[in-house]
């Protein structure tokens, strides 16, 4: 089996349509006009067995839903063996809450977003120190993501700081 990939979601945050917005494209997504979106994922492959996802989005237990291929084919024998975060917006990472269940799998990113993840205690939910989800960071070096899959060269790419590390905090009264 050669390289495979498969778009989990397409639409920017929110998804098509998004609850808060009355657009011309909302509210076609809605009559059923155009088809509804969700929020932006990737599924690869290089053997067809073993998959990585890149960005868990929150519409991410939707996404392993729709994709037989990502199915489990036992009991709790998921294809997914890692997820790449590429940034740490909450549209690409609030997804790893709902992957906090018994499967385990390798959690890519970089040093600064395994910081944002570790900064915010409701993200001890994936139990990183018992293994559930085992955290790898990289440098921009080659990424070995899957068997088969080898993400040749991560790149920084200039723009804002994720929305939750600008949010000011309320003071208490």
């Amino acid at each position: 089996m050669s390289f495979r990939a498969h778009i989990l979601g397409a639409a920017a945050g929110g998804g098509l349509p998004q609850w808060n917005c009355g657009c011309d494209n909302c509210n076609l997504a809605r009559s059923g006009d155009i088809p509804s979106q969700t929020q932006s994922s990737l599924a690869v492959t290089g053997d067809g067995s073993a998959w990585a996802v890149l960005n868990a989005s929150p519409d991410i237990r939707q996404q392993l839903a729709d994709t037989p291929v990502l199915h489990p084919s036992g009991l709790r024998d998921l294809p997914l063996r890692a997820v790449l975060v590429t940034n740490g917006d909450i549209d690409h990472i609030a997804g790893l809450l709902t992957l906090r269940e018994m499967q385990p799998f390798t959690l890519f990113a970089t040093a600064g977003i395994h910081e944002v993840l570790a900064q915010n205690p409701i993200f001890d939910a994936l139990e990183q120190r018992r293994g559930r989800a085992r955290n790898h960071c990289f440098d921009y070096d080659p990424l070995p993501l899957a068997p088969g899959v080898t993400v040749p060269r991560c790149s920084r790419v200039p723009g804002k700081v994720p929305l939750i590390l600008r949010v000011k905090r309320c003071k208490r009264i």
